[in-house]
């Protein structure tokens, strides 16, 4: 049985990366077995005509590997390319008009930011909450919280959806933030900031099932 699509979720961001270089970064992540299992296209300052070509060529990439690409806030991107989903934070539109133009089938992610939003997402068709943020990153700003352990315990407690845990998730809090009942992980420094991302991977993956990562080239 495949794991779920939210249990370890890459984000991206390219910035100035070329395009063939940035692909190969991807690759590095989801080959030989590195765990990812969803990649999630993230990038705030890009527009329409710069993201197609990007994402065209991510989700065949992705395809090839049966891994599924979701489209942060731009449905109309996710609609062209037949991306698989679509997260959308607390600003970026209603969930329920988004599961209307999406359709059953898509897979559909929300951030949540304060337990009013969580009470309100629990009555969303949804495959997914992010808990947004857990700790502090350098690339998640303007955040009016951190939910931290006690926080994701919390959200995990009341949430009629899985929980992904994003923001400052390496491998040093991976296990504890699991353990508080977060079902998947969301990362961008822990993998972009690896000097070899694709044995960091898998030591993420490894410490997801729970297992210890017995690699070499440590």
């Amino acid at each position: 049985m495949r794991d779920p699509f939210y249990k370890f979720m890459l984000i991206t961001h390219r910035q100035q990366i070329s395009l063939p270089a940035y692909l190969r970064f991807i690759e590095q992540c989801v080959a030989s077995g590195a765990g990812i299992t969803s990649v999630q296209l993230r990038e705030k300052k890009a527009s329409f005509q710069e993201l197609l070509p990007f994402a065209s060529e991510l989700h065949a990439l992705l395809k090839s590997y049966q891994i599924p690409l979701i489209i942060n806030d731009n449905i109309k991107l996710a609609l062209e390319i037949d991306a698989e989903g679509v997260h959308l934070g607390q600003t970026d539109g209603s969930p329920v008009q988004a599961r209307q133009v999406l359709g059953a089938n898509k897979l559909l992610g929300l951030s949540i930011e304060s337990e009013e939003e969580l009470v309100r997402a629990n009555n969303y068709e949804l495959n997914y909450i992010a808990a947004s943020a857990v700790f502090a990153s350098k690339h998640k700003h303007n955040l009016r919280r951190l939910w931290g352990i006690d926080g994701v315990r919390e959200l995990a407690r009341c949430s009629l959806h899985p929980i992904v845990a994003i923001g400052g998730i390496h491998q040093l809090n991976v296990i504890e933030v699991l353990s508080a009942g977060a079902k998947g992980i969301a990362v961008i420094e822990a993998l972009h900031d690896a000097e070899e991302p694709a044995v960091m991977a898998r030591k993420l993956r490894y410490l997801i099932e729970g297992r210890e990562y017995a690699g070499v080239n440590e």
